[in-house]
């Protein structure tokens, strides 16, 4: 019973941290229709009835509104109340630490009397993490190139267009598609 009791608080849990990966930046849309806000809401009343935990209090309420209009919750609100359940589900069950399977670092062997050792970020990590929508939807369609197409054409396309956009992330993001696409070739 318990671990169909961690598995639903779980899926609860992917729930939430689903909504919140697509939820926009405040500065890009002030405001998310509020329809978004009661699925939230729901999975809060869910996850309250299979915890010992209330999480009552980071539920989204009236005012939590969108310049006061009912249709529309303000998106700081939103994703400030989704990512502190997000978060704090993340530090009591630890959900969201090792998304995929632990794998052994990627070595690459620099001569014969060097190697360095790098350490792989997961996709879903680097998309979560990247607050540049551009930034976001490239990583995503990257992350289908290379794990459901396997397309090495089209990921090295993406890359180019990540490596333009942000350095820092396509650094981030070689290991993972070495990883993937350098075994298969």
């Amino acid at each position: 019973m318990a671990d169909i009791q961690l598995h639903r608080i779980k899926s609860i849990y992917g729930e939430m941290a689903g909504i919140l990966s697509q939820l926009p930046l405040p500065e890009k849309k002030p405001w998310v229709y509020v329809s978004v806000g009661r699925q939230f809401n729901s999975a809060v009343e869910d996850l309250n009835k299979l915890t010992d935990s209330d999480y009552t209090r980071q539920k989204l309420s009236d005012n939590d509104y969108y310049m006061g209009d009912s249709n529309c919750y303000d998106t700081t609100m939103i994703r400030t109340k989704i990512g502190s359940v997000v978060k704090r589900l993340e530090e009591e069950y630890g959900f969201g630490l090792n998304t995929t399977p632990q794998s052994p670092p990627v070595v690459v062997t620099v001569n014969q009397n060097q190697e360095v050792t790098i350490a792989i970020t997961p996709i879903q990590q680097l998309i979560d993490s990247t607050e540049d929508e551009e930034l976001r939807k490239d990583l995503d369609e990257l992350k289908t190139a290379v794990e459901v197409s396997k397309d090495q054409s089209k990921a090295s396309t993406i890359l180019n267009s990540i490596q333009k956009k942000s350095w820092e992330v396509f650094i981030k993001v070689l290991p993972y598609v070495l990883e993937h696409l350098g075994q298969h070739h």
